[in-house]
């Protein structure tokens, strides 16, 4: 199997662990989870794409919650004011990050 389907394929392992019931997840049992996952992906051989597989599962899991991840890059530090404008795109439950990009010359740049 190729290495991208298997990346995919931990991924949405994941994603569905931790889309669990409520009553059943704690913070301490997924930080658990995600600890054990790590390690199994260590011990399989995908340690070097953890990073990548954790950031799909969260991808997956915020799909299957009906969110988005919506990153804010910008040159420089996000100002409050820029911060009032920029959140005319997000909505409730959406997961927002800063991410500065030195080389934006100017603007933001949104993923959606």
């Amino acid at each position: 199997m190729a290495k991208q389907n298997k990346t995919k394929l931990y991924a949405k392992a994941l994603a569905e662990v931790l889309s669990e019931p409520a009553s059943v997840k704690t913070t301490a049992w997924q930080g658990k989870i995600v600890n054990n996952f790590v390690k199994l992906l260590v011990g399989s051989g995908y340690g070097k794409k953890a990073k990548e597989i954790l950031n799909l599962a969260e991808d997956f899991l915020l799909a299957k919650q009906g969110k988005r991840k919506i990153i804010f890059e910008t040159a420089r530090k996000i100002t409050v004011n820029q911060k009032k404008l920029l959140d005319n795109f997000v909505k409730d439950g959406d997961v927002v990050k800063e991410k500065i990009n030195p080389e934006i010359i100017a603007g933001v740049k949104i993923i959606i």
